[in-house]
């Protein structure tokens, strides 16, 4: 037989009214009794010393949104079902009401824009209700504020609310001495292959300016994106804090010098293909990189590589040598390009500025007519990418541009003017919806197309063209039917998807495009559906494509990011 003050079975049913639902949930957190909710009550006399104690807890609770004199009932009932049940009725009264609020600062800080802007645009002001969470709130930026841009001495002289519960009214004094804005006396540089020279180039500061922890955060940033770390650190050494001003001490990690890489894949474009490559980080100590890469698949072999220099400003700036040799042999092309020539990268903006001057040797057979054509063409490109997610966009886009020209009076066979536009976009459409949408436009300008490379026209056709049609199947054709590359591209596409669970989604698509020469050729258009899983490496896609002017249909697999 249990006591009289144990139920095993009985539960507590607790109710919070007469309040805002905000109120409400901070009146809970306060109440011990809450914790016994839907609990079975093993112990009466527990729940009646816990709800004893709700009265005070309320008054509490309330404080914090400016109520000092609330009228508050409560009532602990046993029902006849031997169930309990706690009732909190709450008239909160009138706000308390800000009669003087009396903010000051003092010290270097008093002119920075920054605080003034914390204390400009507080709630606190005279005649508004008294708001704890906004008093905690002022002080708790004025504190961060005062460490982010390094006033190390920073200290509040006084921070009080007094209340006067008569008459519901309240006064808020902060007095907060920013003292001396701390400089920077010097940046230390662990030890590292990487030189100082070229480590001196990457911050925003430099000694003797004031120190900004956001400035520190962008430098690591950027130190690690400089792919020689693997860890960086960036601190002001505090114990060395002397007249206003402090040490950097950089310490950097680095990472290993060499990295191998290999893969294998696969795709209706390329059929099987492999690629091995290496990548000297730094070659020596000025920062210098090397990267070598060879390809292989089933209709293109390529071996590449590229000797890069860090620029004046090498976050966003490096020029280089580089050089390639490709062979390809596909049903539409049949060539070998030796190229060798000049890079230069440059980050301006959201944009990424890529120019190069290449020598390039190609060989190329049509119709078992081969030709060969040495080229020098100048090369601009701009692009950029804008994103939520590069790896599972919800939204953003992509668009790049480029012109490509030779002269036949400088060194090429030919003289030629080559342009590109093309252009990506994902948009959402509700929760699980999306619109993909992109075009490819092109345009090549000569009076020798005969002797223009292959690998310089136009097709269409593929994974990432008109699908439904073979890979660069689409294009002006030769007297035998083979396709020969166009003077001009234009192709597009919509695609809508929908994720049916997370990481998988189904899509309805039509493309249409093709490689010209005269634009009252035919344009392709291809309907078709298929379903994308959201791997860690990236969307991986498997298409049905029905062509619409043209029988069969094709099957495409695709991986890579959407943008």
């Amino acid at each position: 037989m249990l006591s009289s003050w144990q139920v095993s079975a009985d539960q507590l049913q607790l109710s919070v009214n007469g309040v805002s639902d905000e109120i409400a949930g901070n009146v809970r957190a306060f109440l011990s009794i809450a914790s016994l909710e839907d609990q079975s009550i093993t112990s009466e006399s527990r729940l009646r010393f816990l709800h004893r104690r709700a009265m005070d807890e309320i008054r509490e609770a309330l404080e914090p949104f400016g109520f000092y004199n609330p009228e508050i009932k409560t009532e602990l009932n046993q029902l006849s079902d031997g169930n309990w049940q706690a009732i909190y009725t709450i008239t909160p009264g009138p706000q308390v009401m800000l009669t003087q609020v009396n903010i000051q600062l003092l010290g270097e800080g008093k002119t920075d824009p920054f605080f003034n802007e914390i204390v400009e645009t507080t709630p606190l002001k005279t005649g508004s209700a008294l708001d704890h969470q906004a008093y905690n709130r002022l002080k708790n930026r004025l504190q961060s504020v005062a460490a982010e841009r390094g006033y190390y001495r920073a200290r509040f002289q006084r921070s009080s609310i007094f209340v006067n519960r008569d008459d519901n009214s309240a006064e808020i004094n902060v007095t907060f001495a920013t003292g001396q804005r701390t400089r920077i006396s010097e940046i230390r540089f662990s030890e590292s292959p990487i030189s100082e020279d070229l480590l001196r180039r990457y911050p925003r500061f430099t000694e003797g300016d004031f120190l900004d922890v956001t400035q520190l955060i962008d430098l690591q940033s950027a130190l690690i994106d400089s792919n020689y770390f693997a860890d960086v650190e960036v601190l002001p050494l505090l114990n060395e804090l002397e007249e206003g001003e402090i040490p950097l001490q950089i310490s950097l990690t680095p990472r290993p010098r060499t990295l191998y890489r290999a893969g294998i894949g696969f795709g209706t474009d390329t059929g099987a293909r492999v690629q091995l490559g290496m990548d000297r980080r730094y070659v020596n100590s000025r920062g210098h990189r090397l990267n070598t890469n060879l390809r292989l698949s089933q209709i293109r072999n390529d071996i590449s590589g590229s000797y890069m220099i860090p620029g004046t400003d090498p976050r966003s700036d490096q020029y280089g040598i580089r050089g390639r040799y490709s062979d390809e042999n596909s049903d539409t092309i049949e060539s070998q390009t030796y190229s060798v020539g000049g890079i230069w990268q440059k980050q301006i903006g959201d944009w990424e500025r890529v120019l190069t001057l290449d020598l390039e040797q190609e060989q190329f057979t049509f119709d078992d007519d081969t030709q060969n054509v040495l080229l020098l063409i100048p090369r601009a490109k701009f692009s950029k990418t804008v994103a939520d997610d590069l790896f599972n966009t919800r939204k953003g886009h992509s668009l790049g541009f480029s012109v490509a020209a030779t002269s036949d009076s400088l060194v090429s066979d030919i003289s030629l003017l080559q342009l590109t536009l093309n252009g990506k976009r994902v948009d959402p459409l509700g929760d699980n919806w999306r619109l993909l949408s992109r075009f490819e436009l092109g345009a090549t300008y000569t009076e020798s197309f005969e002797k223009v490379p292959a690998s310089m026209r136009f097709y269409a056709g593929g994974d990432n063209s008109v699908r439904g049609y073979d890979f660069q199947n689409l294009g002006p054709t030769s007297a035998k039917g083979n396709v020969i590359g166009g003077q001009y591209l234009m192709v597009g596409s919509v695609e809508a998807d929908y994720m049916f669970r997370p990481d998988w989604r189904m899509a309805a698509f039509m493309d249409a495009g093709n490689a010209f020469d005269d634009f009252s050729e035919p344009v392709k258009t291809s309907v078709g559906v298929g379903v994308r899983w959201q791997s860690p490496v990236g969307p991986i896609r498997l298409d049905l494509a029905k062509p619409i002017e043209d029988s069969g249909f094709r099957i495409h697999f695709t991986l890579g990011p959407d943008l």
